[in-house]
């Protein structure tokens, strides 16, 4: 599964995920499925479906441009994932708090409650403005649960999403277009067994934005690595310096990062004096080792 590299977080000044407890003995769906095996955990408890939802909407929410991370353990505080959601045009992504209910009962406002909750528990790094809360689970919100979602204060993202991993569904509150602005929205994509009157039980949401639909993780990552590749460029070094890179435009340019989405092509939000003040600060260290 396609990530970002530690190096990678630092320079677009992203939040570094949580580190997952020493004791836990799976990280990825994959080597959560051979844990249950292992221990025997049966495939109908409560630990095991939730468990396995979780990793699933960390797989499937991938698609609508969303990078998340598994909190995992009993001290989570209410946060299940964490992450950026990486919308086009945004040179800052909103930082996520994902709950996952993967309950068979019908659910109430009180898991809206229970979610701006996170918000003051939430882990270093999603604290703060710029914070979305995103509730996701197989059932469908009631009539009290999106009036709850109305009425909150917090930016809150509801996701319908079935236990296999289809997007069914996708509301979020006026207060998350404050966040990431005007041009979220929602299409809907009927697959090949849909029939001809499009059945609705095989109809897929997709997260779009200004009309397109977004960019999936891998894509936005390669982008993102594309850039970063192109801005270190900016410095004639070699990669083994890009550290060394790195910590003197952190020192000199606190602010400065490579830029994804310039309209005119610029990788870097530093004029060429600027540029060539960090090149001479190199040019010193060198010098001097």
């Amino acid at each position: 599964m396609t990530t970002l590299s530690p190096l990678t977080r630092r320079l677009y000044k992203l939040p570094h995920p949580p580190i997952p407890p020493s004791s836990s003995s799976h990280t990825t769906l994959p080597s959560f499925l051979a844990h249950a095996s292992r221990t025997s955990l049966p495939l109908t408890s409560t630990t095991y479906i939730g468990t396995h939802y979780e990793y699933t909407i960390q797989s499937t929410l991938r698609s609508s441009a969303l990078l998340l991370h598994r909190t995992g353990g009993r001290s989570d505080a209410g946060t299940d994932l964490v992450g950026t959601w990486h919308l086009p045009a945004h040179e800052h992504p909103p930082r996520v708090l994902v709950q996952c209910k993967a309950l068979k009962t019908k659910l109430g406002p009180n898991i809206v409650r229970e979610l701006e909750g996170t918000f003051s528990s939430a882990p270093v790094g999603w604290r703060g403005a710029g914070v979305i809360g995103m509730l996701v689970s197989p059932r469908e919100a009631t009539r009290g649960v999106r009036e709850a979602l109305t009425r909150s204060r917090f930016p809150l993202v509801w996701c319908l999403v079935g236990l296999e991993g289809r997007v069914r569904q996708v509301l979020w509150n006026e207060r998350v277009e404050g966040v990431v602005g005007g041009g979220l929205g929602v299409g809907v994509v009927y697959h090949a067994d849909a029939g001809e009157l499009g059945d609705t039980r095989d109809a897929e949401a997709r997260v779009t934005w200004d009309g397109e639909e977004v960019p999936g993780v891998d894509e936005v990552v390669g982008r993102m690595e594309d850039m970063q590749r192109r801005w270190f460029e900016l410095w004639d070094v070699g990669e083994e310096r890009w550290e060394e890179v790195l910590g003197v435009v952190e020192r000199l340019f606190p602010f400065e990062k490579p830029l994804l989405y310039a309209r005119d092509g610029r990788v870097s939000g530093l004029n060429e004096e600027e540029r060539e003040v960090v090149r001479r600060e190199l040019q010193r260290s060198n010098s001097t080792t």
